[in-house]
Formats: structure tokens, sequence, C-alpha cells
């Protein structure tokens, strides 16, 4: 006998948080959400692994407005934290509890760098229930008084494999360091490494291990192609023009190692014909969100990239992933894909 295939219902979410689930369009939960989000509501530490693309955000955004729905955050004291490795996912979560949290008087607000302080400055006076943010604004904003730590309740740490990668773990642990013993933490990671479950260690209790993929494991319905090119720079990027004439490419994300061969490829493609742009940590915030929304509308057909592009973006509609270099590690090249 065939098992029923689990529904939002069957999960123990609110009637206004499943009114807004399926104003969303969501009809079944994915096995991340499935696993996660019952035991999200029973108050457990969990640490969660899945691919990018998976539904991990939804697996703690929904459950987490669900715990706030009771009560009200005092001033400039957020009573739920949101770490995120970069401006972009920041955003993205936004976005999704704005969407989730419709029927909620619940309030959100968003600290990335690239982004006008003062006005981040603002929507704390707003008093909101959660902070999403990236960990270098959140640090300035604590240390210049302009919100207080103390009375978070839950804090989350998103793509924790990237924050290692990229640096933030120092910064991740000062803000640790700050928040009450007493709180519930969700960790979630497309890989979990050895340097992850020690983190684990360090900021969860006794905390539940939700994992829908092994460690740098690749989706099944990704097919794959290895081409050798020669080192010559310009010879290597004719190689990648007869890869992208010979695909019927529709849209295409071309990750580069570093920032400065990300320009020369881009200029290299336009020059050919290609309708290319660019997208790295360098970039103003206003432009990389620009770009962004170009690439997700369909207006640029080539995103020439490094890996900030490549962890936990909803990006839909790419047909072809290039690696024009080699990825440093397994586990970017899992995200990338």
């Amino acid at each position: 006998m065939t098992e029923r295939r689990k529904n939002f219902e069957d999960l123990g979410l609110s009637p206004k948080l499943l009114k807004a689930v399926n104003g969303a369009g969501y009809k079944f939960p994915t096995p991340i959400q499935e696993k996660s989000i019952p035991l999200v509501l029973m108050g457990r530490d969990l640490m969660g692994c899945a691919q990018t693309g998976t539904g991990k955000t939804a697996s703690f955004s929904l459950p987490v407005i669900d715990i706030l729905s009771e009560g009200r955050a005092r001033a400039r004291m957020p009573r739920a934290l949101i770490l995120s490795p970069t401006r972009e996912l920041a955003q993205q979560i936004s976005d999704n509890f704005t969407s989730y949290s419709k029927f909620n008087d619940l309030g959100h607000a968003v600290l990335i760098g690239g982004e006008s302080m003062p006005d981040q400055e603002r929507s704390l006076l707003k008093n909101p229930d959660v902070v999403i943010a990236t960990p270098g604004r959140l640090l300035d904003m604590f240390e210049r008084g302009k919100l207080m730590l103390g009375g978070i309740k839950i804090l989350v740490i998103d793509e924790a494999d990237r924050m290692l990668d990229m640096g933030f773990i120092p910064d991740v642990q000062r803000i640790v360091a700050s928040l009450p013993r007493i709180r519930q933490t969700l960790l979630f990671s497309a890989t979990m490494g050895a340097e992850i479950r020690e983190l684990a260690n360090a900021f969860l209790i006794n905390p539940k291990e939700v994992s829908v993929a092994p460690p740098a494991s690749i989706a099944q319905t990704v097919k794959h192609m290895m081409v050798s090119a020669p080192k010559s720079p310009k010879e290597k990027r004719a190689v990648l023009r007869r890869l992208i004439g010979n695909e019927d490419v529709k849209s295409a994300l071309v990750f580069c190692n570093r920032k400065k061969d990300i320009s020369i490829l881009c200029d290299s493609l336009r020059r050919h014909g290609f309708d290319s742009d660019e997208l790295h940590g360098n970039m103003s915030q206003h432009k990389r969100t620009e770009t962004l929304s170009l690439y997700k509308t369909g207006k640029i057909k080539f995103l020439v990239c490094s890996d900030v592009a490549g962890r936990g973006l909803d990006i839909e509609g790419v047909s072809h992933v290039f690696n024009f270099d080699i990825p440093n590690n397994a586990e970017s090249y899992v995200h990338r894909i």
C-alpha cells in the first residue's frame, strides 16, 4: 500500500499560515520542509542539510512565523534573527517572509551592506519581530546601539557552509556570544563537512539532524559534461563560445573563480554578440540587484558570475551552467549547478 503524500496541513501549521502557503501556490512540502517544520514547531534545535533549491527557506520561515505569532517585539529588541551570507539571499528571504506572513501581524527588517544605513535604522525603529541580516551589517548596527540582541528567541544560520567559505564565522561567533544562552537555534547548509559540524556543536544544544541529500551530492536531474580546453584564456573563451553555439541555451550562468576574469569574459561574450552581464561581490548592491532582476526576467541571457550567485538564490529557467573555471572544491560545484 502506497503511503499518502503529506501536505502542509499535516505539519502542524496554523490556519493563517496555511492560507498564506496556499496563496503562494504551494501544494506539497518538499522533503526538507516535511522533516524540519514539525521539529522547529516543537522548539527543537535543528541542523538541516539539503541541496540549494530544495526549499530550505520555507523550512525555517514558516514555523518561525507561527512561533512568533504570539507576542510582540519590544523596542529595538527583535525576537528572531536570520543570518545570511549574501545580500541577495537576505533579500530573497525577506521577500518570502513578506509572502508567508501576510495574514500575521509580524514585521521584519533587512540589514545588509551596500544599502542606506539611515533607511535600515528607520526600519529598526518600527520594532520588527524578525531581523534578516548579513553578519557585518548586523554587527555595525549592534555596536552603534541601533538594536539589542537580548530578546532573540530564535536564531537561524542559513547557508552555513557559505558563511565558512566567505570568512564570516568570526563575525557569527561574535553575534552568537551576544545572544541569550537559552534560545532555539537552526542551522541550515547545503553541505555538512567536519567544520560545519564543529560549528553546530558550538551553537546548538542537542539538535535534531535532518538530511535529505548526502554531503556534496548533486541533483540527479542535472546532466554533466566535461570539455578539455587549452590553457590560453583566449582559446578557452573560443571553446566556450563553440559550446554555447552547439547547445540549446535558454538561460545560462557562467562561473569564474576570479573577479577580474569575469569582466574580461563578459566583455568577450558581448563582442561576439552574446547578451551577457556580470555579477560579483565588488559591484554595488543596487547594481547587483538590478542585474539579477534583469537576468531573472530574461532580459539577460548569460550571467557571468562569481560564487556569490551560486548560493541559495532562486532562479528559475536556467538551462545551462558553464564552469569556465573549475571550482575550488566539490561543495562549490554542488552550489553552482
